[in-house]
């Protein structure tokens, strides 16, 4: 992971203009003190995106949308944390120091990048081998038959690898590369019985395999039924290598993420080709995994473009297992899951053939969550009775156990507590079981003996609520994903807190993990800011019902947005060049904010 140093991320906050930066991307317009376009995030016909360039923010009162500059990047560039702040710095010529690389770590990324150009040759190679070779001929046949148009062919780069042992092979020899080099890329394979390589794709429809950067990291190929290939396996990949672990990389996800933003939400599938399909059925919002599960890597690169998304399997019990398995995952990260299960022996490809796009949408919008596919599978499989609802709660707790917001939590087992008719409390019981985290419910409200006065009594104490919360992040970091969508960047009105709270989650956004020695050593360098921090974690009082503590502070937080929310949208209201019809609106968000 790359390291930058918090002196030098506030260099580049404070340099970026986010609205020049915005509006690279979206059309705004002024109102009053903010700006305002549609949102990128979501489909919408009126404005509710709001930039502010005082706080350098945004903020969406359609789907909630919001944060600093980093991570609209993030979110509009499918970026990382890293990726954003190195783009800006870019930018505005601004020098982030590099760590001393040992020379084993210089030859690591020198061989990446060569790695990386040997397959990007050779996805060139392939496309041209698709439309000059003998053989490509019947490659571009069965594409017709198959029915992909010259735009879908594009879109996804495919090519022809042809009926040959070593074209591919000879092909990068004569252009100077060590054949044992691009061996590592998985293109050729080692003879095992004499001297030389082979071309690992022969005969193949050929289709690049892109990261979320737009780099061919891979490749995966399919048979076209010529003779002799009645034995092959109809799909081969590339295996992994130092550019490509199939645990990280989402096929199709470079192509379709702008769409996956305007539509509000993404479809999982299992293979390219359902992919590629969908894509020419102009359903253009799909990704796939790639020969493997959905992983914890694959939810957050997913996250990082939208949390809704619909995971579609196979009506099959090994889609069932794939569904059961992504789940926890999903809801570990905080997406938003729908499932849909096509009829047994479907798959997108041959659904989208036989039906249409119609029938399809119509499956998308019926699709039910995650939370009630599992409730309505579990009843089928298992049935009514006590014992079949038991094994139902077994696979949904696993599935929630994952989620780090208690009120979330709370409002799923709310749920499953109204379908199945269990008792709330049975249900925290087995959860407190289950879970690798420690939350529970507690039957009797006792308080033990270290328990000190409670959180309100504290704020009225000391009358500083916003140095409580950032003592209770600081102390328990547990939380802290909890708090990323409390909007502290729209509302922290002390200036010492806020740099604090940006502190917290360039740490949280950069390595995934988050500690207190770490935070201060990247805080060395704002000796004051660094002192206040710790002095928040000396004076914060210890508490025994960490979880109860978690929640109000979360409450708090929400009125706090909702009222700075409040007073930006009375500010619109204002202005003299709003134009009719937007006062409604601005009317109804204001409703929502009660």
């Amino acid at each position: 992971m790359a390291y930058i140093p918090e002196d030098i991320l506030q260099d580049i906050k404070e340099a970026a203009d986010i609205r020049q930066i915005i509006q690279e991307f979206v059309p705004l317009k002024k109102r009053g003190k903010n700006w305002v376009g549609l949102c990128p995030f979501h489909p919408e016909k009126d404005p509710s995106f709001t930039v502010n360039e005082e706080k350098q923010i945004y903020y969406c009162f359609g789907c909630g949308e919001g944060g600093n500059v980093f991570k609209f990047l993030m979110r509009i560039q499918g970026l990382s944390f890293v990726e954003a702040a190195k783009s800006l710095a870019q930018k505005y010529g601004i020098n982030i120091p590099e760590r001393p690389t040992s020379a084993f770590q210089k030859k690591k990324r020198e061989e990446r990048e060569l790695l990386l150009e040997i397959n990007k040759l050779a996805c060139e190679y392939f496309r041209k081998r698709l439309n000059d070779s003998l053989t490509g001929r019947d490659a571009i046949e069965y594409l017709k038959k198959r029915g992909l148009s010259q735009e879908t062919q594009d879109a996804f780069q495919v090519g022809w690898a042809e009926d040959s042992w070593d074209s591919l092979t000879k092909y990068l020899e004569n252009k100077g590369y060590d054949l044992a080099l691009v061996e590592k890329t998985g293109l050729i394979i080692k003879r095992a019985s004499a001297t030389g390589f082979y071309d690992r794709f022969r005969g193949r429809i050929v289709f690049p395999i892109l990261d979320h950067r737009g780099d061919v990291v891979a490749f995966g190929a399919r048979t076209i039924d010529l003779p002799g290939q009645e034995d092959q396996p109809k799909y081969i990949n590339s295996p992994e290598s130092p550019v490509y672990q199939k645990g990280n990389v989402l096929f199709g996800l470079f192509q379709n993420k702008s769409t996956i933003r305007q539509e509000g939400y993404g479809l999982v599938v299992e293979g390219y080709m359902d992919v590629v399909t969908l894509w020419q059925f102009g359903v253009r919002n799909a990704v796939a995994t790639l020969g493997t599960a959905l992983t914890e890597q694959h939810a957050k690169r997913m996250k990082a473009i939208t949390k809704d998304w619909i995971l579609i399997f196979d009506a099959d019990e090994a889609g069932l297992k794939a569904a059961k398995r992504a789940l926890p995952i999903c809801y570990g990260v905080d997406i938003r899951p729908k499932v849909l299960v096509l009829s047994s022996g479907e798959d997108p490809d041959s659904f989208l053939r036989r039906y249409g796009k119609s029938d399809f949408d119509k499956l998308l919008q019926e699709a039910p969550s995650g939370i009630d596919f599992l409730i309505e599978t579990g009843i089928k499989q298992f049935g009514k009775d006590t014992e079949g609802r038991l094994k139902t709660i077994e696979d949904l707790i696993e599935a929630i156990s994952p989620i780090k917001d208690s009120v979330r939590k709370s409002l799923f087992i709310g749920h499953i507590s109204q379908k199945l008719g269990v008792r709330e409390e049975s249900l925290w019981e087995r959860l407190s079981v289950n879970s690798s985290q420690k939350f529970k419910i507690k039957k009797e409200k006792k308080q033990d003996e270290f328990q000190k006065a409670p959180i309100k009594s504290v704020f009225k104490i000391t009358n500083r609520a916003e140095e409580k919360l950032l003592g209770f992040i600081l102390s328990y970091p547990q939380y802290i994903e909890s708090f990323l969508d409390m909007g502290l960047e729209i509302w922290l009105r002390d200036k010492k807190l806020l740099e604090i709270w940006n502190a917290i989650t360039n740490l949280f956004s950069m390595e995934e993990s988050f500690s207190l020695s770490l935070l201060f050593e990247r805080l060395e360098a704002r000796p004051e800011i660094r002192t206040y921090a710790m002095k928040l974690v000396s004076d914060f009082p210890p508490f025994s019902d960490i979880d109860k503590m978690a929640k109000e502070l979360l409450d708090f937080c929400e009125r706090q947005k909702k009222k700075i929310l409040r007073m930006q949208l009375v500010e619109q209201l204002r202005q003299e060049d709003i134009k009719d019809g937007e006062d409604e609106k601005i009317l109804r968000h204001l409703q929502g904010l009660r």
